[in-house]
């Protein structure tokens, strides 16, 4: 369920795309620096957006440097740094290594096992530093395997547990900036941007899920085959993403953005937008 938050590229401005890039790699140093370089495979794009957008609403200035790395040993890259990087960090190691644990339920396959243990103790040591969010995750995780397992066709309840794990991951951020209403509205803005990512996710699985016989809410809803179950997913799915993504958009608003803004509203009006219609119109194929 990764890389479905990006930015629509074509429309940034060449000193928003240089900023966006400066942040993944930053948070691909922070990676290396808390935990091992192997853990900078896990990297994704949605921990990215994590980190702009707490970093947006700090009052300290990050620090921008020019640095080199094992992908560019060469030439140097922008890297942005600032404290929000190691909870980005961390967020994107416990949320892989679930996807990994997953991977492993659902398909019980050597080399998802392989992953799982090779990358255990970084998941460990995330968790040790993020006990009440590691917890959370491990919980709605465990319900959501109890749904899978039962063959749940219901959207909403399939969706809300997912919903949920953002919900926490944005809310439970640990910095003296966000305030009791700033922490409400992240609450909101994680848990309707988690229902779109599951939904979104949902979609364009369902012709894999159907081949490997992997649980699929919209599966369970619809039968026939993936042109089928596609064609009668569709209105709902529809109104679902674009209803997840309204109310996500709405609670950003409420956020005190105070650096990078055009950058975070290209993620939200145009880049979502985008994955919204490719997703509707099966133009991708899951999650990456």
């Amino acid at each position: 369920m990764f890389g479905y938050i990006q930015p629509l590229k074509p429309e940034l401005k060449i000193k928003e795309y240089e900023a966006y890039k400066g942040y993944y790699c930053g948070l691909c140093k922070s990676i290396k620096e808390n935990y091992t370089n192997t853990a900078r495979f896990m990297l994704n794009y949605d921990c990215a957006v994590l980190y702009i957008l707490l970093s947006s609403m700090s009052d300290a200035d990050p620090v921008v440097a020019s640095e080199r790395c094992f992908v560019s040993p060469f030439k140097k890259k922008t890297v942005v740094r600032c404290d929000e990087a190691s909870y980005a960090a961390a967020v994107n190691v416990l949320l892989v290594c679930a996807k990994i644990n997953d991977n492993v339920r659902d398909e019980n396959s050597l080399s998802a096992k392989a992953l799982a243990l090779f990358y255990g103790r970084v998941n460990r040591r995330a968790g040790n530093g993020n006990v009440k969010l590691a917890e959370e995750i491990k919980q709605r995780l465990e319900n959501l395997f109890a749904l899978e397992s039962e063959r749940c066709d219901d959207i909403d309840r399939a969706a809300d547990e997912f919903a949920n794990i953002l919900a926490a991951v944005f809310s439970m951020a640990p910095f003296k900036f966000i305030n009791a209403a700033a922490k409400k509205t992240l609450w909101h803005f994680g848990y309707n941007l988690g229902r779109w990512v599951y939904i979104a996710d949902a979609v364009s699985d369902i012709e894999k899920d159907i081949k490997k016989n992997n649980y699929n809410v919209f599966v369970q809803r619809f039968s026939g085959g993936a042109k089928k179950v596609k064609d009668a997913a569709k209105e709902e799915a529809e109104f679902n993403l674009k209803f997840s993504l309204s109310q996500a958009c709405k609670a950003y608003e409420l956020l005190d953005i105070k650096r990078d803004k055009p950058l975070l509203d290209n993620i939200m009006y145009l880049g979502l937008a985008k994955k919204t219609e490719d997703v509707l119109k099966g133009e991708t194929d899951g999650s990456v």
